[in-house]
């Protein structure tokens, strides 16, 4: 018996992913349970919330391989975190399904969907342009759109109107404008109020929101949320070949872990990993942590907590509403895409993750007052995923120095494993 089950992401539309839990998995999760198939019945009748299932394997590091459903392209306009759902439901993948062609560079031949090509805010010549344009990832040219692109972009134009119609439409209860007259002066007087009480002079809509200086000392930074390892390797077209067949793939993970009897499933030797999973990263090698899903304070030497946030808001807040200021403080300077860059061969691309500590570093500011201004740092695009690699204060790198035992909760949660062939 199995019960299938659908996860959504819920990026202002869906993003749908489906499981198909039997008894096996059951048993995994929970190893002490007597009869899985008695639990199956409670899960199909909605008896059993299945965030909890999803919550108990990550607690016992199981990991959930859910399968997207490929069931379109999705089109969202919002930015940052989503809510996850669960429930029973039936479903298919569309194996079919392919991302719809809609740019094409206008100096090479290159075509592609809109997620491959990248964003550039400076012309040819170096010069800052007042809106970013779309370039081709092979030439750095200018792109444009094709009639799929062209008709595609009529589409998200006409979701958007149509979200911004249903919000209006939804505000059925709108104030008056004696009612909101009445609103702004309560939220003047409650401004006025923190004026006064203000730990510092509350800042004007043009200054930065944090001090630009704090004194001279040590400054602990600790940055909490989801990190990723990843590597990718070379292997051999029969290993490609074995491990991607319809009968080995979902056994991938297992020779990967050296939790695979080869003997045991008569795998011909040409076709065997000769070491684990985390040995195969000779072409590329990753650590870090998820650029948009971040918790960050900052305290002093006397242990008192100056800045608590997420550290793309605390980069925004030192600089106020100097964006350009703001812009340099990060830098991408690498990205790791399988369809590109690569050269021909077989790969195995692995990446594991978890969440909770991803690291404590301190700034020993010699004397000089700490400026948050200074605090930069550089980033990956992994597979479209901006991910924090490197801290940086005042141009020197900052070591990692662990997170202290009081505030380690690190704990890993999923792993994933893909193998990829480059025929060009």
């Amino acid at each position: 018996m199995k019960v299938q089950v659908v996860k959504s992401e819920w990026h202002q539309v869906e993003k749908r992913y489906g499981i198909e839990i039997t008894d096996d998995l059951l048993s995994e999760i929970y190893p002490d349970l007597e009869e899985p198939s008695l639990m199956l019945v409670d899960i199909a009748e909605g008896v059993v919330d299945i965030d909890e299932i999803v919550q108990d394997a990550q607690d016992n590091d199981v990991e959930l391989e859910w399968e997207w459903l490929n069931e379109d392209d999705w089109w969202t306009d919002r930015k940052g975190g989503y809510e996850i759902t669960y429930k029973v439901a039936d479903w298919e993948v569309r194996k079919d399904y392919e991302p719809p062609i809609t740019h094409k560079c206008t100096k090479c031949k290159w075509t592609g969907d809109k997620w491959a090509t990248q964003w550039c805010w400076e012309d040819s010549e170096g010069n800052k342009l007042t809106e970013a344009v779309k370039i081709c990832p092979m030439c750095d040219s200018p792109t444009e759109l094709t009639e799929v692109g062209i008709e595609q972009q009529k589409k998200d134009e006409e979701k958007k109107a149509r979200w911004a119609k249903k919000d209006v439409e939804t505000t059925d209860d709108f104030p008056s404008e004696e009612e909101l007259a009445e609103e702004k002066k309560e939220l003047d007087a409650m401004l006025e109020n923190l004026k006064e009480s203000a730990a510092w002079p509350f800042p004007d809509a043009s200054e930065p929101s944090l001090p630009k200086l704090y004194p001279a000392g040590e400054y602990t930074i600790r940055i909490w949320g989801r990190t990723r390892e990843v590597g990718l390797g070379k292997i051999t077209k029969a290993q490609y070949d074995h491990w991607s067949s319809s009968e080995f793939e979902g056994e991938l993970s297992d020779a990967l872990n050296d939790n695979y009897d080869y003997e045991e499933n008569n795998t011909p030797e040409e076709a065997r990993f000769e070491n684990s999973y985390y040995d195969y990263n000779d072409v590329k090698s990753f650590w870090g942590f998820d650029e948009d899903d971040t918790h960050m304070t900052i305290t002093n030497s006397d242990g008192e907590e100056i800045y608590e946030g997420s550290l793309v808001d605390f980069i925004v807040e030192a600089h106020g509403d100097d964006e350009d200021a703001a812009f340099e403080a990060s830098e991408e300077v690498e990205e790791l895409y399988l369809n590109e860059y690569l050269g021909k061969g077989c790969f195995v691309f692995w990446t594991q993750g978890g969440k909770g500590s991803c690291i404590q570093t301190t700034i020993d500011t010699a004397g000089e007052e700490f400026d948050p201004r200074k605090l930069k740092y550089t980033t990956w695009d992994i597979q479209g995923s901006s991910c924090v690699n490197r801290l940086f204060y005042d141009g020197f790198e900052l070591d990692d120095e662990g997170m202290d035992s009081e505030h380690d909760n690190w704990r890993g949660q999923w792993s994933e494993f893909e193998l990829h062939e480059n025929v060009d």
